[in-house]
Parts: structure tokens; sequence; C-alpha cells
């Protein structure tokens, strides 16, 4: 008598396809890579600038993105005034520059 093979079900398959087209359609987990490897910087900041900086944070967990750091906060402020990329030349201080910086 010949013996049959039993045909099961395989259970990847049942969920989802297996292979290299099902990979690419799979969900991408963790964190997305960045465009530039990061650095750690010291910056050093006031009460009020901290207080701030905690309260957006605070906003944006409370409407969304759960784990936003300071430091994602502080990166996008610096991406978007790179976009911007205001005339800093000559500025003679911390209070010139806050100006020309919030100028259009």
């Amino acid at each position: 008598m010949a013996r049959t093979s039993k045909r099961t079900i395989a259970r990847d398959s049942v969920f989802r396809g297996t292979g290299a087209a099902a990979a690419a359609e799979s969900p991408q987990q963790g964190i997305a890579p960045q465009e530039a490897p990061t650095r750690q910087t010291a910056v050093w900041l006031a009460d009020p600038e901290t207080e701030w900086l905690d309260s957006q944070v605070q906003d944006i967990r409370r409407t969304g993105w759960r784990n936003v750091t300071r430091s994602a906060l502080i990166r996008a402020l610096i991406r978007s005034a790179m976009e911007r990329a205001p005339d800093l030349g000559g500025v003679s201080g911390e209070q010139e520059l806050a100006q020309r910086l919030t100028s259009k």
C-alpha cells in the first residue's frame, strides 16, 4: 500500500503569506532609522525654557505621540529653523538672535 503524505496547514500560512513578498508587505516595527546618527550634546537652559519644552512634550503626549522626548522636540525645532535659514551674520547678542529667528 502506497503511503500518501498527510497535508497539513503550515502555521504561518493561516494568518499571512510567507516568503519575500509577504515580508515586504508586513508592517514595520521598531524605531524608524534616522537620516544621520545623533550625537549627545549639552545645552544649558533656564527654568522657563525647560518648563516650556516639558509643557510642549506633555501636550504632544496628550494628543498623540506617547513616547516623545525633549530631544526629539529640540531636533524638530532645529530642522524647522534650518529649512528657513535666517541670516544670522552680525548678531551681537542672544536677544537679537531671538528677534532674527522669529522675524520673517
